[in-house]
């Protein structure tokens, strides 16, 4: 979004900032083209079409402004720029038939403005014109009764466009809302999809055929959008737009953090005041259980930047596992209070909240945390943790079925800094991946996480048999070798912990997956 921060104020309606991006200046000369007057009427009417045609689309966001502050969403800002409007929301309701009011607000509102313009138009030709008295009035008049039937029509392209159910649009939004309230999140998801692009294969069919670049263009943004509906596509979209552009990241998104680590490493080298460096490479150091390493790093962001939110929540996150939840709260209290609309920061401290066991401060957190976040499996696998420790079993089971919706991989195998949320819980694992395997019972991803689960509360007799079935559906799963290869070693059955352990290197490139390998050979070998 650092886009749509090139802009500057204009004022304040009800608390919301009014922006107009830069891009907003190419608007002259684009109807100048469009236009291509050769005297003074010809110039004051296409000036009045672009401040007539931005006005309304301000007013367009308006509308979904007022509608968001109607059910008690808080907005932040309106942002107009060249191709339209954003009305920056703090976060989504939950509700879909508030979602449905909010984004169906902005078409009402051009349909109230075009049935305006209209009338406008009637009474210039039933009342103004009449009454003219000389050409040049008569001439004048006719061109206004002429902008105000363009600005109709400029209205209704405006709505029947919105209404076009590709996600973003507000089409895509009003179905998702309705498919939300009959089939549920996941659902809606995968209808809004299966809807949308069929539509935005022919608006870009539409471009190419005009050979209408700028709607070529939005069609690109549309894609770039729609593919948050689908957590798999916008992993893809984000591995290749970092592969071009950050190598580092491209490895961080792959999970091969050490070698990440190694380029953020070079990159820090190349520019050492560039906080987001240390902080990323403070993530990688984290994932793989560098935590002094990752400290170093947070604290080296921190003196660039004592206030950065990312800095400090991870600091707080590094308390929190050391299990010194006190000052782990202290930072995120903090970045709360820097930033009051971060999902992370709700995140973290319902966690804790759970941790001291209280559920219900806990439940409350979280529910925040997704409604500013709504598409991060983890959250509502955590929640469905507060839900079962509180006795509630159909919404602990209502937020697995979400979360693995939203990513099955991401929401049945832990990252490896997440794996302690195992320890004391396997009764919640067992009814988490028993009704996954239920539903399929070859699924490698249910099977790995119920093995990783057994493991840390060492039932190792059952985390072997559950590591064994997943490896025989995905026999080149590194983490699989790992995990059983410890088990192994744990019940003495030292040639088979060391069997697993040398076929780690054979099937993954993971630079920090080799050593925690080599490591545990040099063990064997050392006892």
């Amino acid at each position: 979004m650092r886009f749509f921060g090139w802009s500057w104020s204009l004022g304040r309606w009800r608390g919301v900032d009014i922006r107009f991006h830069f891009s907003m200046l190419l608007s002259i000369p684009i109807a100048y083209w469009l236009f291509k007057p050769v005297d003074l009427r010809g110039v004051v009417e296409s000036l009045l079409w672009v401040s007539g045609f931005t006005l309304f689309i301000l007013l367009h966001e308006v509308g979904h402004a007022f509608a968001a502050q109607v059910v008690g969403v808080e907005v932040k800002s309106i942002v107009v720029w060249l191709l339209g409007g954003l009305t920056n929301l703090a976060h989504k309701p939950e509700k879909p038939a508030h979602n449905f009011f909010i984004y169906a607000a902005g078409p009402l509102m051009n349909m109230l403005l075009a049935f305006l313009c209209i009338v406008a138009y009637v009474l210039m030709a039933m009342v103004f014109l009449p009454l003219s008295k000389d050409a040049d009035t008569y001439i004048w008049i006719q061109t206004f009764q002429n902008l105000f039937f363009s600005l109709a029509l400029a209205n209704l392209i405006l709505v029947v466009f919105n209404l076009i159910p590709v996600y973003p649009l507000d089409g895509g939004n009003i179905l998702h809302a309705s498919m939300e309230w009959m089939f549920g999140k996941t659902n809606a998801d995968r209808i809004t999809l299966a809807v949308g692009i069929p539509f935005l294969g022919l608006l870009i069919l539409l471009g190419i055929f005009t050979r209408d670049y700028i709607l070529l263009f939005f069609c690109i943004l549309i894609a770039i959008s729609i593919s948050s509906l689908n957590h798999a596509w916008l992993k893809n979209i984000n591995l290749g737009i970092t592969y071009l552009f950050k190598r580092a990241g491209y490895h961080y998104l792959k999970g091969d953090y050490e070698r990440a680590a190694q380029y953020y490493t070079a990159d820090i080298d190349k520019n050492p005041n560039e906080i987001n460096n240390y902080i990323t490479r403070a993530g990688c150091y984290l994932a793989i259980g560098q935590r002094e390493r990752a400290l170093a790093d947070i604290d080296r962001a921190l003196k660039l930047n004592p206030n950065h939110i990312l800095a400090l929540e991870l600091r707080g996150e590094i308390h929190m596992l050391n299990k010194d939840y006190d000052t782990a709260s202290t930072y995120f209290t903090q970045v709360q209070q820097i930033n009051p609309n971060w999902a992370v920061s709700y995140f973290d401290i319902a966690s804790l909240h759970m941790e001291r066991g209280e559920l219900q401060a806990a439940l409350e957190g979280f529910n925040k945390a997704i409604a500013y976040q709504p598409r991060t499996p983890l959250f509502y696998i955590i929640r469905s943790l507060a839900h079962f420790k509180a006795g509630d079993l159909k919404s602990a089971h209502d937020d697995q079925d979400v979360a693995v919706g939203i990513s099955p991989e991401e929401a049945l195998v832990m990252v490896d800094v997440n794996l302690m949320v195992y320890e004391d819980k396997l009764d919640w694992a067992k009814d988490f991946y028993g009704r996954m395997l239920e539903k399929t019972p070859h699924n490698a991803f249910a099977l790995q996480g119920i093995a990783e689960a057994c493991l840390i509360n060492r039932s190792f007799d059952d985390a072997v048999s559950y590591f064994t079935r997943a490896l025989e559906l995905n026999p080149r799963e590194a983490r699989l070798y790992l995990g059983r290869g410890k088990v192994y070693f744990e019940l003495n059955e030292i040639e088979k912990a060391k069997a697993d352990f040398e076929k780690v290197p054979a099937v993954t490139d993971k630079l920090h997956l080799k050593r925690q390998a080599d490591d545990l050979i040099r063990k064997i070998q050392t006892n």
